[in-house]
């Protein structure tokens, strides 16, 4: 009988955990209401925050189940682990940057946290994550208040002194910086889409980190690498990240890293390399940028392999002095485009001889920074074509083994127009010599 009253107890404290709830009831008591690992699911309706969370437990909304705070701080605050938010508009957190604190949307301390399918705006930063381990964020959108209040507004999504932690399916916009990284390390941030920031993503001290196949686009830089080593960033994709000396990708004081098979398109720059040592930049495009690779003298013992540089403005620029820096790796160079001619007389798809590609821009640049906003102009073309005829340009790259595009085979079936061709040109200037004679 005992094991009985017990079951039917515990079933009947279940469905009333997993029952939809009423919004007449404060968001909070019903929080402190539900069971430590309870499910509560809330109705598809406006809800009054601030809230704080202190257990574990699961929140599930609906399409339009929104959370608003009172405007004075964190609007979600999570201080346990094993919390999962899911399906919920979170909005209307202080924007103040006067407080001790700076305020978020949601703002977690705790480990194995989930955040999923979320919207939040009106908020400073959109979730921070601060000392936690192992939590998911998927499928977040973060919106701030536009690219005129950058100053004064925070990140999309912030991590700090945290590790272990994936990223991923968000999109951010209009914030200060989309992905603020600070003194966290071993993340794996992929395929988010983040545009209007000041930095699409930006490393501060933090060293191990992936970031894989994500978009940056229309920000003042895509990702800022600074002061970190060992990142991987593959398969992402920088472009349109124009303005004032704007880039695709800055490393700067930092180390070790590795950027492979990125596309840079349609930037001031595609990469930035200040101050930093031992990167590998391997199997990138770089098409249609001002300047697909600026390169200052302090950054030295840096890898560039299989590249592929297509009209740019400039494929590569150096700044200062000479930098010692390698342009090939076991006998693969980089791809130059159609802008220099090479021999490859044996068909091996590595140039003959050395590739050296010069430049005269790099002192426009070094001179003077208002230089950037005038590279697009044909004006630009016409100094660099004087300065070589005058052999006043100096040297950028040496590429001893530059790298040829296969050229594509035709398809077998064209084969069969050159016969008919050939008879169709016969019979042409047969009719043709019958005319005139």
């Amino acid at each position: 009988m005992n094991r009985l009253l017990i079951l039917i107890v515990g079933i009947g404290v279940w469905i009333l955990s997993s029952l939809p709830v009423s919004a007449d009831v404060s968001l909070q008591q019903l929080i402190d209401e539900t069971p430590m690992n309870g499910e509560l699911i809330l109705e598809n309706k406006q809800y009054d925050g601030n809230i704080e969370i202190t257990k574990p437990i699961t929140i599930i909304g609906k399409k339009a189940t929104t959370i608003r705070g009172d405007g004075k701080g964190n609007v979600v605050l999570v201080k346990a682990s094993n919390v999962t938010l899911k399906n919920l508009i979170i909005e209307n957190g202080s924007l103040n940057r006067s407080s001790d604190e700076e305020y978020s949307g949601i703002r977690t301390m705790g480990e194995h946290n989930q955040f999923i399918n979320l919207v939040i705006h009106d908020v400073y930063h959109g979730l921070y994550i601060n000392s936690s381990k192992h939590t998911l964020v998927k499928n977040v959108k973060v919106t701030g208040q536009g690219t005129g209040k950058l100053g004064s507004q925070g990140n999309g999504i912030q991590l700090v002194r945290t590790s272990n932690n994936l990223i991923e399916d968000c999109t951010i916009s209009k914030t200060r910086d989309g992905i603020y990284v600070e003194y966290a390390d071993k993340n794996e941030i992929r395929n988010n889409y983040v545009s209007e920031t000041r930095y699409g993503l930006h490393y501060m001290y933090s060293n191990d980190n992936t970031f894989y196949k994500n978009r940056f686009n229309k920000n003042t830089g895509g990702a800022a690498i600074m002061h970190s080593q060992n990142i991987v960033l593959k398969e992402n994709q920088f472009s349109f990240n124009q303005g004032s000396r704007s880039f695709g990708l800055i490393i700067q004081t930092s180390t070790s890293n590795t950027v492979l098979d990125n596309e840079f398109y349609l930037n001031q720059r595609g990469i930035y390399l200040e101050q930093s040592t031992q990167n590998k930049i391997e199997g990138n495009k770089f098409f249609h940028n001002d300047i697909g690779v600026e390169l200052w003298t302090t950054s030295t013992s840096q890898v560039f392999t299989k590249n592929h540089f297509e009209q740019n403005i400039a494929n590569v620029l150096t700044i200062g002095a000479e930098s010692y820096n390698q342009w090939n790796q076991n006998g693969m160079g980089n791809y130059w485009g159609t802008e220099l001619s090479v021999l490859d007389l044996d068909q091996n798809q590595i140039g003959d001889s050395p590739v050296e590609y010069r430049s005269s821009l790099y002192k426009l640049v070094e001179d003077n920074e208002l230089a950037y906003l005038f590279l697009k102009s044909p004006a630009i073309k016409i100094y660099e074509k004087i300065n070589e005829a005058l052999s006043t340009q100096k040297v950028m790259v040496v590429d001893e083994f530059p790298l040829i595009e296969k050229e594509k085979e035709s398809p077998p079936w064209m084969l069969l127009f050159i016969p008919a061709i050939a008879i169709a040109g016969w019979i042409f200037t047969k009719k043709r010599r019958s005319r005139l004679s």
